[in-house]
């Protein structure tokens, strides 16, 4: 049985992570050179380990499959950046406009903080002897790919669970924050009791867009739901004839709703699709890992990643991020 990811914040702590170190330092910290270029397995047995992995991301991924495929992402490099930063800037003075564009205006002296978050390394580990995979290369066996397969959920639910509620990582004296306990998201009272009103439905929502417009964010907004609540919205209307994840489809401003499975009942977040509320900070995409122990008697694979969501306010504290973690009657 697999066990649940861990999140570390270097590879000295896992076993044989001095021996990583070392590879990695050989190989200009480049980890596909470092881990995969010697690795034991046969070539059509990580062809099948990659496949495995891109299968799970792809059915199992929700909140960070939607940062990457809108471009919300930026590319560390590799592990050795262990943080990434960026700045914040107080509010300067309104435009002003004349026909000739001489008269000199208003001198702006903004402020600057810095900002930042760990990028902590997700990984789970399991292990294969070295007379399995003797016999995969001697007599052509295939790879059993469950192990990747139970790995990489771990994984990948991991890194949705960061991305939504945070992460008890605290590096640096920086924390690891998610959407719903970000120190500026915007906290809505929500009426809930969806199963048994289901016309809070959609008011909740406009109360949720409502909030954040206030706040300056017009959108394009996801709205996320823990399973019981995305369940209420398979309901039909029968005054409008559609199911209320229909008619929550068709609000303006709202690009999709989606079921978030590491929400807990009560729990909903409404995020702008924006660079200037979210990005995603990427040391190392999912990949698995290769390396040797106990006199190469044992090759161990780590599925690991190196990731971290940016989650921003402006020098006002306006977020592009809305919740109610207590919906009541829910």
């Amino acid at each position: 049985m697999i066990g649940n990811a861990q999140v570390a914040s270097s590879l000295e702590s896992m076993s044989g992570g001095g021996n990583i170190i070392q590879k990695l330092k050989a190989n200009n910290w480049d980890i596909g050179k470092a881990l995969r270029t010697n690795a034991t397995l046969p070539h059509d047995a990580w062809i099948a380990i990659d496949a495995a992995v891109v299968q799970v991301a792809q059915r199992r991924l929700v909140g960070i499959a939607d940062l990457q495929s809108r471009g919300l992402v930026r590319n560390l490099g590799g592990l050795g950046k262990m943080y990434d930063y960026w700045q914040t800037m107080s509010a300067m003075n309104s435009a002003e406009q004349s026909m000739h564009g001489i008269t000199q205006g208003a001198q702006n002296a903004p402020k600057f903080s810095e900002v930042a978050v760990p990028i902590p390394i997700t990984h789970v580990d399991f292990q294969i002897p070295a007379r399995k995979l003797q016999a995969m290369q001697q007599y052509g066996e295939p790879i059993d790919v469950t192990m990747v397969e139970q790995a990489t959920q771990k994984v990948v639910d991991k890194l949705e669970d960061t991305l939504f509620n945070g992460s008890t990582v605290v590096s640096g004296g920086h924390s690891l924050l998610g959407y719903i306990n970000y120190t500026n998201s915007v906290e809505v009272a929500c009426s809930g009791a969806w199963t048994g009103t289901p016309a809070n439905i959609e008011k909740d929502v406009v109360k949720l867009i409502a909030a954040l417009e206030a706040k300056f964010h017009y959108g394009p907004f996801i709205l996320y739901l823990s399973p019981k609540e995305f369940n209420d919205l398979r309901a039909r209307d029968s005054y409008a004839d559609r199911s209320y994840l229909e008619i929550l489809k068709s609000i303006a401003s709202i690009e999709d709703v989606k079921l978030a499975a590491v929400l807990p009942q009560g729990d909903l977040c409404l995020v702008e699709m924006a660079r200037a509320t979210v990005d995603l900070s990427v040391g190392v995409d999912i990949m698995v890992v290769e390396w040797d122990t106990y006199g190469g008697m044992q090759s161990n694979f780590k599925v690991m990643a190196a990731m971290a969501a940016r989650i921003k306010s402006d020098s006002d504290s306006n977020c592009g991020v809305a919740y109610d973690d207590n919906m009541s009657g829910s």
